[in-house]
């Protein structure tokens, strides 16, 4: 049975200086959360998200992961993979379900792409443009395929194609025989948003979710 959740929380965001993860800062922020940002950074930079405690670290690394987990109620994954071959969201994804369990987090949301769901209907010039990303897509598969095989307490947030307009009240869940292609299109402040709910609304616990605008 899944586990309740209060309103506020200790939460960790991974990717915290990226588009969408600086948006759902501010806006946990707003909400009342008490947050720690985990960071990419190299050669011992420092990086610092007022308002929060930033950690640099890798995110394949399970140590700097525990780091960051501790204490913590929840975390909000808002990495993505970035070119083909880099594996980030495997690799990652082993890693942060190892350091969740080490450190006692159940509730684990994650962001990730439509197109590694089954709604996506690329038209014939999208489908060649996928040959070449398709190792990407393998990445986002097998991070997710290992988090759905977990104990964790996850729900998998699919967007649509990421655009910067500002929230927009209407957006939507997508049914599960709705077909979506590179036309629809979702906020950033949008998808920050619904990340942002999922922490006390146990609907898509052990579930997955596709979200758009339009």
């Amino acid at each position: 049975m899944a586990m309740s959740y209060t309103d506020y929380m200790k939460l960790l965001i991974l990717g915290a200086a990226g588009r969408t993860g600086a948006l759902l800062v501010n806006q946990a922020l707003a909400a009342g959360h008490t947050v720690t940002g985990f960071v990419r950074g190299s050669d011992g930079t420092t990086i610092e998200i007022p308002g929060i405690t930033t950690i640099v670290g890798d995110a394949r690394n399970v140590a700097d992961l525990e780091k960051a987990l501790k204490g913590q109620d929840a975390v909000i994954s808002t990495l993505g993979s970035s070119k083909p071959g880099d594996r980030v969201i495997a690799a990652s994804t082993k890693s942060l379900i190892t350091a969740a369990k080490s450190q006692g987090v159940k509730r684990v949301i994650m962001m990730s792409s439509f197109l590694a769901t089954q709604n996506f209907q690329p038209n014939p010039i999208v489908k060649f443009a996928l040959r070449l990303m398709g190792s990407i897509v393998a990445d986002i598969n097998s991070g997710e395929g290992q988090l759905r095989g977990s104990d964790l307490d996850y729900t998998i947030v699919y967007a649509t194609r990421l655009t910067n307009e500002p929230l927009n009240p209407h957006y939507r869940i997508v049914s599960e025989t709705e077909k979506v292609g590179t036309t629809d299109s979702i906020s950033r402040a949008d998808v920050a948003e619904f990340l942002l709910k999922q922490l006390s609304d146990i609907t898509h616990v052990r579930k997955s979710v596709l979200i758009t605008d339009n």
